[in-house]
């Protein structure tokens, strides 16, 4: 009975993350969610109370994933400036492979941030990732090889915009600019444009 009740949970899960991916918090229907994962409206309102708590655990789940990859990079990579660049590549990487997690924080912002307004515990999901580039920022201004005024806000800004913007505008840049943005030389480059940037900012 309990493997039965996580399993069901695990699937109403899934399918909320593609329902909402799809179609945001307005337009997504519980209706949807529960044909998608195969049980009844009423199980949806058993396990998670509401359509707005699923849609907020939905934002935590997607958040956590991108943390759990954090956390490794935190535990292997000591040198400040090697640090940043890997952080770069595996946010490339996990943006290539979660492009549900684009597509939510997209609707997220186009609702103005309601749901991670009202419930600060989602932000701290997302803590990690700030205090490894803080960690990072502090170090190499300590040991004399960033800049003594270094703003670690601004390395993570422009690490998340310069990162997140390449595929919120996947769909639109191939034609306006008429490039491959799945080349993987094209990424590449863009990738490296972030770090030389990030490197220039934080340089003596």
């Amino acid at each position: 009975m309990e493997r039965n009740a996580e399993r069901t949970r695990a699937n109403i899960l899934q399918a909320a993350i593609k329902e909402f991916s799809e179609k945001g918090y307005a337009g997504a229907r519980v209706d949807c969610i529960a044909d998608m994962a195969g049980c009844n409206k009423g199980m949806i309102y058993q396990y998670y109370d509401s359509k707005e708590h699923l849609y907020e655990l939905v934002i935590a789940h997607e958040y956590r994933l991108l943390s759990n990859i954090e956390a490794e990079i935190i535990q292997n990579y000591t040198d400040p400036r090697e640090l940043l660049d890997v952080i770069v590549d595996r946010y490339f990487e996990f943006l290539v492979n979660t492009p549900d997690f684009v597509k939510i924080i997209m609707w997220e912002n186009l609702n103005e941030a309601r749901a991670v307004r009202e419930n600060p515990a989602l932000v701290s999901v997302k803590a990690p990732i700030i205090e490894c580039i803080r960690g990072a920022v502090r170090r190499g201004r300590e040991e004399g090889v960033f800049r003594e005024d270094a703003n670690s806000k601004v390395v993570v800004f422009a690490l998340i915009t310069g990162a997140f913007s390449y595929f919120s505008n996947r769909y639109t840049l191939p034609h306006v600019l008429n490039v491959d943005l799945n080349s993987p030389e094209f990424v590449s480059a863009h990738k490296e444009i972030i770090k030389a940037g990030i490197r220039n900012y934080l340089k003596k």
